[in-house]
């Protein structure tokens, strides 16, 4: 095969398998019907990838670099100045903004989310493996600049905001009908630059609070 015909080949192959993924869950495609789906036979994925998991993987190398790439192009775009956002604003939007804007109207990076969500149910170390692979070193770029800025939380602190930070991105794109539902329609994630917006406004809130203290529980143990 000559390079003419196998990048096209081998790009149909990943949108057709990560579509698949998404909608019908890892485990529950075969190698055969991704053949079957993308018009080709079972040679050419065994020639691209080999196997199942290394297909999946490069779906992951090929969605992660761009949105971390981007992250990083965003981060070192941040910086104090008049008439600017707060740095704490402009580094959360440089970590948010790459995984809710979609490229020239690509679906891919909400189908890509769904397909994680669906992994990370069936094949839960797997997907932590993916996920630590390709996106550790971005987050620890960011929360180490994270730590720079907010000096008033520990190390510890930024790491559980950071986590309900993921977490909020996370449903946001995973489950976008839910805030519709609740909101009657007042509230629609496709509208991505609010979306952006009410996720910046909602997290810098969360990073800027002062740090937990343990004996403020209602209910919990600290409070007996």
């Amino acid at each position: 095969m000559d390079a003419a015909t196998t990048a096209p080949t081998r790009d149909r192959i990943l949108d057709v398998a990560e579509a698949m993924f998404a909608d019908s869950g890892y485990q529950g495609v075969s190698m055969r019907s991704i053949t079957r789906e993308s018009g080709v036979n079972i040679a050419a994925i065994h020639y691209h990838f080999g196997s199942k998991e290394a297909l999946l993987e490069q779906i992951f190398a090929k969605r992660c670099a761009a949105i971390n790439n981007e992250r990083f192009r965003l981060l070192e775009l941040c910086k104090k100045g008049r008439g600017r956002p707060p740095m704490l604003e402009q580094i959360l939007e440089a970590y948010l903004r790459p995984s809710l804007v979609l490229p020239n109207g690509d679906e891919g990076a909400r189908r890509f989310m769904r397909l994680r969500a669906a992994l990370a149910h069936e094949q839960a170390e797997l997907s932590r493996d993916l996920i630590a692979k390709y996106f550790n070193h971005v987050s620890g770029t960011f929360v180490g600049a994270l730590m720079k800025e907010l000096t008033h939380l520990s190390t510890r602190d930024i790491f559980w905001r950071f986590h309900f930070l993921l977490g909020a991105q996370y449903f946001t794109l995973a489950n976008p009908g839910r805030i519709q539902m609740l909101s009657e329609g007042r509230c629609d994630p496709s509208d991505v630059e609010t979306a952006v917006a009410e996720l910046v406004a909602f997290t810098a809130a969360a990073f800027r609070a002062p740090p937990f203290a343990h004996n403020s529980l209602v209910f919990g143990k600290a409070s007996s």
